[in-house]
């Protein structure tokens, strides 16, 4: 759960992004390195691209980085052929004979909206801006950082063989602040490039207050891409910043630091931040909508799966195998898990934090999640709960299917349709047990529900539509939310001993005896 420094920058720079000068809002690549089809949305200034490995995340930042014409920078500099240098479509097969390669952008502006390609037919890229007249490929300054550059290395090692002394150049406070702020308790004194006299070697060298002084071949890779990073973005106006695992070599609070202050950069110095990472901590940075997922199907193509809920996320990004992850349908499903976890709980059959329960957006995706799950070795770690209505589908053989197995736990809540239609009989047939749990009088919370009843007689509109509206008046009624009565209400049947929804209480028990047997 993200703290209150980083709701706070997310809602400013969600306001800040209709007014920034220039925003790169998609990015296409069609036919380039394994990639058949693949649209990238930009939907906050600051958005991280996961995946795992061989899934093309540096494929799409260095696609990224030909976005632009930087100013001052070498014709060659940031274009296709540096990037993707000698690159050519496979050759001899139909498929790909006669196949384009293209790298597709849209900007965003206060005043509108431009299209630009980067298309290659035969040897050379050129520009196409789809049909536009009297229009360039933007210019913004960028900045392009992958921490494992060799280059980089190999100047500062050069440094020992210059024959004449380095120029000084120190770093300025704010510089220094940026760094040390994520390096505590580390506290430079001063901070120093030392550039060999033809510009193309450089060396950092610290000096710490409390009297250590040390250049960074001496510097764990932390410090020393924390101190790089700093020299070179922290006053960097209006750019777009691209940075290759930017969780390299950095301690999980360093990583989480480093995001807060890469946001409030891009807050005040209108920057737009693509960063590719591996790290849950950096995932959890930015808001679900700036987390970018890219996957590579069984067939080999990459896509963009949605915005991972915290229980995907937990599970891919390494945080699953410490409890049994249920996963359902939607917020009244995991509503009424809770309720039934909560009398495990107290039965003791379970801790409560061996269980977490997340929803999803719907049935249709537990199959690709099933299939990911299996990938990984996550799948015996997971149970799928569907909704009543799934009942004689085949959603629940799709889910085996993709994971691997018929022994894995697919259950369904009770009843034949949404889950809400479950929670309201509960209510009407059974007010009397009811009343005292939701805080209510029997006389009270009958005169609701038959106000209810009357009021959304008639009503026109799906059945579940108008079920989910009386749930949330009664909730609102009762001073409650619509989550926290469908917790009670599942709560309460659990204990008994004739509901409807003792098939699933047992089956949660057994599949929590299975994880903790395997």
């Amino acid at each position: 759960m993200a703290g209150k420094h980083f709701r706070d920058i997310w809602d400013q720079l969600r306001g800040k992004k209709p007014h920034m000068p220039h925003f790169l809002s998609t990015i296409r690549l069609q036919g380039i390195r394994g990639i058949n089809d693949l649209k990238i949305p930009l939907e906050y200034p600051v958005s991280v691209i996961a995946g795992g490995n061989a899934s093309s995340k540096s494929t799409v930042l260095f696609a990224a980085a030909c976005a632009y014409k930087v100013p001052r920078a070498s014709p060659r500099a940031y274009v296709p052929s540096t990037f993707f240098p000698g690159y050519n479509p496979k050759q001899g097969t139909r498929h790909d004979e006669h196949r384009e390669i293209i790298l597709e952008y849209t900007y965003s502006t206060e005043n509108d909206v431009v299209p630009m390609q980067w298309r290659r037919r035969t040897k050379r890229w050129k520009r196409n801006f789809l049909g536009r007249r009297n229009v360039s490929q933007p210019e913004r300054a960028l900045y392009l950082r992958t921490l494992s550059n060799p280059s980089e290395v190999r100047s500062v090692l050069q440094m020992s063989y210059l024959k004449k002394p380095p120029t000084e150049e120190p770093l300025t406070p704010t510089q220094i602040d940026f760094a040390q702020s994520m390096l505590q308790p580390l506290k430079y004194r001063e901070v120093v490039k030392l550039s060999g006299s033809s510009g193309g070697q450089n060396l950092l060298f610290a000096d710490n207050k409390n009297g250590a002084s040390y250049s960074e071949l001496h510097m764990s890779a932390g410090e020393r891409a924390i101190l790089r990073l700093s020299r070179e973005i922290a006053q960097v106006d209006n750019a777009l910043v691209l940075i290759d695992e930017v969780e390299a070599g950095l301690h999980p609070m360093a990583q989480n630091l480093l995001m807060l202050h890469l946001q409030q950069l891009a807050l005040r110095n209108d920057l737009q931040i693509i960063v590719t990472s591996h790290s849950p901590v950096v995932l959890d940075s930015v808001p679900s909508h700036a987390r970018i997922f890219l996957e590579r199907n069984e067939q080999g193509d990459i896509t963009v799966r949605p915005p991972y809920r915290d229980i995907i996320q937990n599970a891919l990004y390494g945080r699953s195998s410490e409890a049994l992850n249920i996963l359902c349908e939607d917020d009244a499903a995991e509503a009424i898990l809770n309720g039934v976890v909560d009398i495990l709980s107290y039965e003791q059959t379970v801790q409560r934090d061996a269980i977490r329960i997340g929803r999803d957006t719907g049935a249709k995706e537990f199959p690709g999640h099933a299939a990911a799950f299996k990938k990984f070795g996550l799948i015996e770690n997971f149970v799928f709960v569907l909704d009543g209505d799934q009942r004689g589908g085949n959603i629940a053989e799709q889910i085996r299917d993709a994971g691997g197995s018929q022994r894995i736990p697919v259950l369904f809540l009770p009843g034949d349709h949404a889950p809400e239609f479950w929670v309201w009989k509960c209510l009407t047939t059974d007010m009397d047990s009811l009343a005292q749990p939701l805080g209510s009088d029997v006389n009270s919370l009958r005169k609701i529900l038959n106000q209810l009843n009357a009021l959304h007689d008639g009503a026109s509109g799906a059945q579940s539509e108008i079920v989910k509206s009386k749930l949330r008046d009664l909730a609102q009624n009762l001073s409650q939310d619509t989550a926290s009565l469908c917790r009670i209400v599942a709560r309460h049947e659990a204990e008994k001993k004739d509901s409807d929804i003792q098939p699933l209480v047992e089956q949660l028990k057994q599949c929590v005896f299975d994880w903790r047997k395997d």
